[in-house]
């Protein structure tokens, strides 16, 4: 049933802001037929469960959104463990210490070993809570949505399943940087599932425009307004046929929205983003030409034609009604197959069709067969996929870190409610680029110890010569290794030393007690012989 259509703020204002996102929509069905059209289909097109729905003559489109949209997702939001850490500042542990009148070292070690131990059983809370919301599938079809039409939004409910909206169901302002201003939701609930409070209003309004009543299951159509006011906070306003729903009053602080906006690329001045699909739409619209020749030549060829000479005794009626190996008259060369000889033709086409499959497999990953099929995936795999992700489409996982992974983690903190501003704790990323950078100083520092190793396989004589800290100062700056904060200090050093001098001393104090007491069990030993 169609929705019931009034006039009111809102509704003014969604048509006001959807008119101009048209050629978005617009350009956005068409790279969806050529994907996934079931993610976007057309506007007028009535889509009912079953439908198929008009796509392309081969499903490279298919696989390359499928495939790219997992390693995505698996990059982000990786299948076990938590995508973020939380950890403590320096600065929050020495006001810990201090309010805790804690001097002693260890006691202050032990006070912060236990709340990180209390911080990891709070990330563990919020993994638990984002497996309860199933946050993975839904974040794999928004992945979809960001790779053909560019735009996607994530709506995290509170104790509910998290929300997929494309952009016919949303529409977005930003500012001139691109920082998000207003948004609005556009969706149709049944009549019968508002509040009776808000049923008596809607049915008034109906009632006084003068136009008939509706039955309980007619869908209403109700717009959520999400507004950025001049105090940072978003306030959310809602309403259904000119009537307030109960959202009126609500805030929300900036790091705390549950909606989350995404774009996979977002140009300076525009308010909806662009996706990977639009950067290769000649290539998408060349295979579709090229797939629909190959079939045109394809039925061509299947058109099996017969010539048959008109002085000939060959009866082609008789002949087309005899068995299998029946004799006829006539001589050969009388009937004879029409040649199309397109095959040069149709080998042209497919060596095209071949090219352009290559260009597509490489832009969305195809090629790399990098990360198994399987639920546990180890953290090298993660790396690495987060580096050719972020290497192979222009810095998109840069992008989707700040927009898309640090907004969750804030929002399942506070879902679980825990206030990390009171010390100010926040979330830590540690999946893909944070983690490909830590692994690249790991990687240097192995490297500097492998160059300190050279100093054995130079002579001896030579090696003299040679100051062991100039050249570890070299190294160090060349594979840009922080190596002071390695070294000990002179009264450590000289601690050192005196220790193992005292080590040294007590160990050959035990040996000449070992010898005295073997004397002694020896002389025993004779005197009672």
């Amino acid at each position: 049933m169609e929705p019931v259509k009034l006039t009111n703020t809102l509704d003014a204002r969604w048509s006001k802001l959807h008119a101009l996102k048209s050629n978005v929509l617009n350009m956005s069905e068409q790279y969806a037929r050529w994907t996934l059209p079931y993610l976007f289909p057309t506007a007028n097109s009535k889509t009912t469960e079953g439908t198929l729905l008009r796509g392309t003559n081969d499903s490279i489109g298919a696989r390359c959104v499928n495939h790219l949209s997992n390693k995505v997702v698996t990059t982000l939001f990786r299948p076990q463990g938590a995508f973020f850490r939380l950890h403590l500042p320096k600065k929050t542990m020495q006001n810990i210490a201090r309010m805790s009148g804690l001097d002693d070292e260890k006691e202050i070690a032990a006070a912060v070993a236990e709340l990180e131990k209390e911080l990891a059983d709070v990330e563990q809370e919020a993994t638990d809570r984002q497996n309860m919301v199933e946050y993975r599938p839904n974040a794999t079809n928004a992945a979809k949505l960001l790779i053909i039409t560019g735009n996607a939004l994530i709506y995290h409910p509170p104790n509910k399943s998290v929300q997929v909206y494309n952009i016919r169901d949303y529409c977005v302002v930003r500012d001139l940087s691109g920082t998000v201003i207003e948004i609005m939701t556009k969706e149709e609930k049944s009549f019968e599932t508002f509040h009776p409070d808000v049923q008596i209003q809607i049915k008034s309004i109906r009632k006084a425009s003068g136009e008939a009543a509706y039955e309980d299951s007619a869908n209403i159509t109700v717009y959520t307004q999400i507004r950025l006011e001049d105090n940072g906070k978003f306030y959310v306003y809602q309403e259904a046929c000119g009537v307030k729903l109960d959202t009126d009053g609500v805030f929300y602080p900036r790091d705390k929205l549950p909606w989350v906006v995404l774009t996979w690329n977002l140009s300076r001045g525009e308010d909806y983003g662009r996706g990977l699909v639009e950067e290769y739409a000649a290539t998408f619209h060349a295979l579709e030409v090229y797939h629909q020749s190959l079939i045109n030549l394809a039925g061509i060829m299947g058109d099996i034609k017969f010539l048959v000479n008109p002085a000939s005794l060959v009866d082609v009626e008789l002949l087309n009604t005899s068995a299998a190996g029946s004799y006829h008259s006539g001589r050969e060369g009388d009937v004879v197959a029409i040649q199309t000889n397109k095959q040069s033709d149709a080998q042209f086409i497919l060596s095209m069709i071949e090219r352009n499959e290559r260009n597509l497999a490489q832009a969305f990953l195809l090629n790399s067969a990098m990360t198994r099929d399987a639920e546990r995936v180890t953290a090298e795999e993660i790396r690495m996929l987060a580096n050719e992700l972020e290497t192979s489409n222009g810095g998109v996982y840069s992008r989707l870190a700040l927009q898309w992974q640090v907004p969750t983690a804030n929002i399942l903190l506070d879902q679980i409610e825990f206030d990390g501003d009171r010390w100010d704790i926040r979330p830590n990323i540690i999946t893909g680029m944070d983690s490909l950078s830590r692994q690249g100083e790991m990687d240097s520092l192995r490297l500097f110890i492998s160059d300190l190793a050279m100093l054995e396989a130079v002579p001896e004589d030579i090696r003299a010569g040679i100051d062991p800290l100039k050249f570890m100062a070299f190294c160090g700056t060349a594979r840009q290794i922080e190596y002071n904060k390695f070294l000990m200090t002179e009264a450590q050093m000289q601690q050192n030393q005196m220790q193992q001098q005292q080590a040294l001393v007590e160990q050959e104090q035990m040996k000449a007690q070992g010898a005295v007491a073997a004397e002694a069990g020896k002389a025993a030993v004779q005197g009672a012989q």
